[in-house]
């Protein structure tokens, strides 16, 4: 019979109390992963660099979340201020931040 993984149940402010007694208070990883309920290798990536999944771009996903939402974010303002982007206009910024990134598609 296949082992479940266990489901952790933690939020992002308990991780950052955990890097921060790791940090500040002198706890060791394991210590600061059990006195926080985070998982302690996603604490060990964190303290490594690793930044959260849902950050980091998916295998087909261009642009991350993060670009994507202040893409969205800056569309949704443009509109509001009456000058909606135009198809080839918002294309044209995407292309501009993968170039940024040196991810331009060929």
């Amino acid at each position: 019979m296949p082992k479940s993984r266990l489901k952790w149940e933690y939020t992002e402010d308990d991780m950052a109390e955990a890097i921060l007694d790791i940090t500040d208070h002198g706890f060791s990883p394991p210590q600061a992963a059990q006195r926080r309920g985070v998982p302690r290798t996603t604490l060990i990536d964190r303290l490594n660099g690793r930044g959260v999944a849902e950050d980091q771009i998916q295998p087909r996903r261009r642009l991350s979340k993060s670009q994507e939402d202040r893409l969205a974010f800056w569309i949704l303002r443009q509109e509001s201020l009456g000058y909606a982007p135009s198809h080839s206009q918002i294309r044209a910024c995407v292309m501009g931040l993968l170039r940024q990134q040196a991810n331009v598609p060929t």
